[in-house]
């Protein structure tokens, strides 16, 4: 369903009761913004939670030195930052949480907002740190529905949260046109793969799937059993080239929202027109902020 055609009820349940990642194609994609959104729609019913993978602490981003957009904390919301970025903000917390985990700009914690300002978020580098801290956030304090901030290209996290989903954001412009739409079909077609139970008929890969790993699998093998999507490191002509040889199958599924597409000087026609024949079945949200 177009975003355009949706009730403003049906924008704001898609992030109730659930833990939502953000990702994206590139490097200042547009995922902050896209959050900010995000964290608006949940604040029509409950406070949110939210959270970032890694270090997000620079006003300026650390490779292009473009400026970042800041997170606006309301009161009641719940964030995972570090110490030290509590005290660079202009609103007041309190600390609900304190975790054994140590980053250059400070310990984690979860801080509840009792005073709005703009907060920069740090967050555990590792999939379980994350999955402690959202636990913490599901069951010690009773927030339900949360936003993680994931990094460029990198969707393996959401493998950690049981009943997590996630959008992709793209931002495109004719120079990396071709490249995110291969990239799109590439995730399109791996939410489509069947979930089944381990199988000794089938030829299982642990961890990653890449280009390296292929030479071993056996000729007579018809069935490859990979964890889940996040488990494909294989461009989009690899991934095809293999599967006209055998079918993949996955032994969970993952929760593919849609893809959140920011158009830079391509018409919306134009971009549909391109990727009518290209196999992408997932929802496609087009500029949600200017609606």
């Amino acid at each position: 369903m177009p975003l355009e055609t949706m009730t403003p009820e049906a924008l704001t349940y898609r992030f109730i009761n659930t833990t939502t990642f953000v990702m994206g194609n590139r490097k200042n994609a547009g995922k902050t913004t896209f959050m900010n959104w995000a964290l608006n729609q949940i604040r029509k019913v409950e406070p949110p939670a939210f959270a970032t993978i890694g270090i997000d602490g620079e006003n300026y981003d650390l490779i292009d030195g473009q400026s970042k957009p800041q997170i606006m904390t309301l009161e009641g919301d719940a964030i995972v930052t570090s110490t030290n970025m509590l005290l660079k903000s202009n609103g007041l917390f309190t600390i609900e949480k304190a975790f054994p985990i140590y980053t250059q700009l400070g310990q984690i914690v979860i801080a509840r907002t009792i005073r709005s300002g703009n907060i920069e978020l740090v967050g555990p580098e590792h999939n379980e740190q994350l999955k402690e801290v959202v636990d913490y956030l599901n069951h010690e304090l009773g927030y339900k529905s949360i936003i993680i901030d994931g990094a460029a290209s990198r969707i393996t996290p959401v493998n950690c949260i049981p009943g997590s989903g996630f959008y992709y954001l793209a931002n495109i412009d004719h120079r990396n046109l071709k490249k995110t739409v291969e990239q799109m079909q590439l995730l399109a077609q791996c939410t489509r793969f069947e979930t089944v139970k381990p199988n000794t008929d089938y030829y299982t890969i642990e961890g990653a799937l890449t280009a390296s790993k292929l030479d071993n699998i056996p000729g007579d093998n018809r069935t490859l059993l990979i964890n889940d999507l996040t488990s494909v490191f294989l461009n989009f002509n690899q991934l095809q080239k293999l599967l006209q040889q055998i079918e993949i199958k996955v032994k969970n599924k993952l929760n593919m929202k849609g893809f959140v597409v920011i158009l830079k000087g391509i018409e919306q026609a134009d971009f549909e027109h391109s990727i009518s024949n290209k196999h992408i079945d997932t929802e496609i949200i087009y500029n949600p902020y200017v609606h």
